[in-house]
């Protein structure tokens, strides 16, 4: 195929994607999944394929044959791994790990190793969870989720001061960072210091359920 049919496909391909894209964060699903088939009708391309499995996932749509499309067709791509990952995270979590696992091996990024510290973490492995994402705040100290699911493990190992001061360093870099807060107070509710606990809650402005229930506990 000449170069100037290649690339107004490409181009074409890219526009509905960009459609699919913009409307599956809109919450339009249906349309965004027509926009993402006929990108990859026009050109089989990777971000195409993964956000149709992302939208038909969250229809709760079978997505089994566009997974294996996307493994027959980029397997030496991590993000191939990763997405994968995510498609079994809930349903079979040996697999989530062995996708992830895959994933690390052809890229060393930090997101991939928070992957694995959660999945992890869901399985009570903690002190694996651990090594995992103390691996991913090395590779990148500045992400405040890495801090917050650090302090969460650290919890669960009964290691609460230094689960605290995972949460503080959370907000250093983020001083309203609600995961954050509410997993600090939570440990300040369980070591008596209620009141220290309801200050921080009352950090948050937006108070769901969740919220008002720990405020309650302050003050019971």
């Amino acid at each position: 195929m000449s170069e100037d049919r290649v690339l107004p496909s490409l181009a074409k391909s890219t526009d509905e994607y960009m459609a699919a894209f913009e409307l599956f964060n809109d919450g339009y699903l249906e349309e965004a999944e027509k926009h993402a088939r006929k990108s990859i009708e026009i050109k089989k391309n990777i971000d195409a394929l993964i956000l149709l499995i992302d939208i038909l996932e969250r229809q709760n749509k079978d997505s089994s044959s566009y997974q294996k499309m996307l493994l027959d067709n980029y397997p030496t791509n991590p993000d191939t791994y990763r997405r994968l990952f995510q498609s079994n995270y809930a349903s079979n979590k040996d697999d989530a790990l062995t996708y992830i696992n895959k994933a690390i091996n052809l890229l060393k990024k930090p997101i991939y190793y928070y992957d694995k510290s959660r999945l992890l973490y869901s399985m009570e492995r903690h002190l694996e969870a651990l090594a995992s994402v103390d691996m991913a705040i090395k590779m990148e100290n500045r992400n405040p989720s890495f801090w917050n699911l650090r302090a969460e493990i650290l919890v669960k190992l009964n290691r609460v001061n230094d689960a605290k001061e995972s949460c503080e360093v959370s907000l250093k870099i983020d001083q309203r960072n609600r995961d954050a807060i509410v997993t600090l107070a939570r440990i300040y509710i369980n070591l008596g210091e209620k009141a220290t606990a309801r200050d921080l809650l009352l950090k948050i402005d937006e108070r769901d359920d969740e919220i008002k229930k720990l405020l309650e506990e302050t003050i019971s």
